[in-house]
């Protein structure tokens, strides 16, 4: 008889890393320079430009997240054994969530424009909107703070404003501190749903699922991400749920609530149109809330289409399209071709029935974002989870850790045009490893 799941040292590795971090970054900061007090008298203090000092700040980070990933993928190969059960990959992902919570520093000002947005909301304003803010609310001015006057538009859906104006409104009166902590543990306890959702939204044996869990909710980037208050864990929840929905014979809803997430973060709508692809019986469900979604997200799309479109300019970084980014049409082109091999791999091996094409489709759309910053590599997880241990799953694994490569040009500042080839070669890595072993 197989041994029951038990408790593995490893599971508090990635927690351990993140204390670490925690507390050589508060002894760094204790020594900050002068010049970084402004950004440091912040609610919650976000590391931008602050070149040497930020570079040093983010190693610490990065290596936390670097010895944490050793934990976590022995973990993930325990449970795959049958070692480490369900219970135990949620505790640890609530261990992990926590320690991250310690690390004293952000590096990414998203969690002041979901207040921000929230806000609006609350006041009956448009979250939508590209107007100059006024000065005298608190979250008004720490928004300016972080990104500038007038701060761009809201670029999620209706359903996150909603729960963004429902997080600020009840925290309204326990001060910015609260209301920002608020949407962060909105986003810590949507990956520790991913966690529990993924074991019931996977198929096989429950070691199989209990690995799948494991890959998603203590994947040490994913963690940091969604201690930062990252919004992808919370789609991604609803695209769990509706995919456990449907595995446990509610086709129709389960169709409809995967599509719901689209009304969060757009990358819903590619995962509602994967589960239309691989269940004919959630098929209806899934489209109709494809075209729900579209409809209700028409003021993002015209915010898009306004105010976004026009202002934005091509500035790769941290990608493959970062490699040739000095040439946007070699870039682009690059990119293109690494794109339809992907592709084109993808459709060979899911038309041989192999769970890798979808590595390889992932792979194939995630070479076309010019900047995929930390929190993006969430949606590779669960990917990832479908072929464990094949090349194409292992290079969305890596993927989504190199991606912590993106906070350098915010956190340390724009590299120079060397600096930005390098980091792009960096990030290419895991691309070139596969392209070989595809060969």
């Amino acid at each position: 008889m197989k041994a029951a799941p038990r408790f593995n040292a490893a599971l508090l590795g990635v927690a351990s890393a993140f204390v670490a971090a925690a507390l050589v970054s508060r002894l760094l900061l204790a020594r900050a320079p002068t010049r970084f007090a402004p950004d440091l008298a912040q609610p919650l203090p976000v590391v931008t430009n602050w070149y040497g000092y930020g570079a040093i700040l983010l190693a610490v980070l990065a290596a936390a997240v670097l010895a944490a990933t050793f934990a976590y993928l022995k973990i993930a190969h325990a449970a795959a054994r049958g070692e480490v059960g369900i219970v135990l990959v949620v505790t640890g992902t609530a261990l992990a969530l926590a320690a991250a919570w310690l690390v004293p520093v952000l590096y990414s000002s998203d969690v002041y424009a979901y207040a921000l947005y929230g806000e609006l909301a609350r006041l009956g304003a448009d979250p939508y909107g590209h107007a100059m803010l006024p000065h005298g609310n608190a979250i008004f001015d720490a928004a300016i703070w972080q990104w500038s006057n007038p701060p761009p538009p809201c670029v999620y859906g209706p359903l996150f404003v909603a729960i963004a104006r429902e997080t600020i409104g009840a925290l309204h009166g326990l001060g910015i501190v609260a209301q920002l902590d608020g949407l962060r543990l909105v986003a810590s306890a949507a990956l520790f749903a991913c966690t529990a959702l993924a074991y019931a939204a996977f198929e096989g044996t429950p070691a199989q699922r209990a690995a799948a869990a494991a890959t998603i909710g203590l994947n040490p980037a994913a963690v940091w991400c969604a201690a930062e208050g990252h919004n992808d864990a919370l789609a991604l929840a609803i695209v769990l749920g509706g995919f456990a929905s449907v595995r446990a014979g509610w086709f129709g809803a389960g169709g409809l609530h995967a599509a719901s997430s689209a009304l969060v973060k757009a990358p819903g709508i590619a995962a509602a149109a994967v589960l239309a692809v691989v269940s004919s019986r959630a098929r209806a469900g899934a489209l109709a809330g494809i075209v729900v979604a579209v409809v209700l997200c028409f003021p993002l799309l015209r915010a898009l289409a306004v105010h976004v479109a026009p202002t934005g300019s091509y500035a790769p970084h941290a990608s493959v399209q970062a490699i040739f980014g000095a040439i946007p049409w070699l870039a682009w082109s690059v990119a293109a071709v690494v794109c339809a091999w992907f592709g084109y791999r993808g459709v060979m091996k899911l038309r041989d029935a192999r769970p890798e094409g979808w590595c390889c489709l992932a792979l194939a759309a995630y070479v076309l974002i010019p900047n995929p910053y930390p929190w993006y590599g969430l949606w590779l997880l669960p990917v990832a989870a479908l072929a464990p241990r094949t090349p194409t799953a292992i290079a969305l694994v890596v993927l989504s850790l190199t991606s912590m490569l993106r906070y350098v040009p915010d956190a340390v500042g724009a590299p120079n045009e060397l600096g930005a080839v390098l980091l792009g070669i960096v990030a290419a890595l895991p691309y070139a490893v596969t392209l070989k072993r595809l060969t």
